[in-house]
């Protein structure tokens, strides 16, 4: 079983940078209140607007990675390529497996922008179509009919896209998320590998917009709240994640494994994702769906 340790709870381009920053505030805040207000369904590409987050990060606002976190960047291909990499899409053959046992099995087309901390999930389904979407923590579902959609993941799709957008940005999310890190010095034994845990501790989110006489700021409180990312010893992967918000009730695993690049010089991203069910305890459940990348 799978036990987690957490405690209860300048550039040169700095034109460019500026102006990259303001404009992902100016999206964000629209993407947010869109989510937020229920607004803005897509009739055709609803993945559109998410190409305005397809960017760098702000250069000027990346701290400093600790040791662990460096090191967990540069097995996923290095910061450089991180920087460069402003979204990732693929298609994978995914099993929705049910409490029995039983599973599944269907096709679901993936897009993220790694330092828009957004991802779009979408499928086509036998009797319906499937559309959702997260920007910063907001989460909505852009087309799809839970009455219509028999996958076993219509309950969770949000817990889904979660899981997989932390798993294959887990390099930019340690570095550009509002979370304190706390790496336990002492490893770890999982399915025979050993593990150092990073804990984490996720803050809300703070989007600032100038406006006329004032700013205005939108607060975005964390979907999970605590975490853990497990570092492999051996390759400093952060192949494990343990997320979890005890006050919802709501705690997943998410495994990556076989890392590969979806293009030539691009970022190490797992090409087989697994998440699991689990508890306050980390410890690992039900076994919710299995994503195979299809290369």
């Amino acid at each position: 079983m799978l036990r987690s340790q957490v405690p209860k709870p300048r550039s040169k381009q700095w034109g460019s940078d500026m102006n990259t920053r303001v404009t992902r505030k100016a999206v964000l805040i629209a993407l947010a209140t869109l989510t937020l207000t229920g607004c803005g369904r897509q009739a055709q590409d609803p993945s559109r607007d998410l190409d305005l987050l397809a960017t760098g990060p702000d250069q000027e606002a990346l701290p400093a990675a600790p040791p662990h976190v460096a090191a967990a960047i540069e097995a996923t291909g290095g910061l450089a390529t991180w920087t460069q990499c402003k979204r990732l899409t693929f298609d994978g053959v995914v099993t929705a497996y049910q409490p029995d046992g039983s599973y599944y099995l269907t096709e679901h087309h993936f897009y993220l922008c790694p330092w828009g901390n957004a991802i779009q999930v979408s499928a086509q389904e036998p009797q319906t179509g499937l559309a959702c979407r997260i920007v910063e923590g907001q989460y909505r579902l852009l087309d799809g009919e839970g009455k219509m959609d028999v996958s076993p993941l219509s309950v969770c799709y949000r817990d889904y896209a979660e899981a997989v957008l932390q798993i294959v940005t887990a390099p930019a999310r340690m570095l550009r998320d509002g979370a304190t890190l706390v790496r336990k010095p002492i490893p770890v034994m999982i399915s025979g590998a050993w593990y150092y845990p990073i804990e984490a501790k996720f803050e809300a989110t703070k989007i600032v917009s100038k406006g006329l006489g004032r700013d205005k700021i939108t607060v975005i409180e964390p979907y999970w709240t605590q975490g853990v990312y497990y570092q492999n010893q051996n390759g400093s992967l952060a192949d494990i994640i343990w997320l979890g918000n005890a006050a919802a009730q709501k705690f997943l695993i998410v495994r990556g494994y076989d890392y590969a690049r979806l293009v030539k010089d691009g970022t190490l991203v797992p090409t087989k994702i697994e998440v699991f069910q689990s508890d306050a305890d980390g410890v690992q459940g039900q076994r919710l769906a299995l994503i195979d990348l299809k290369q």
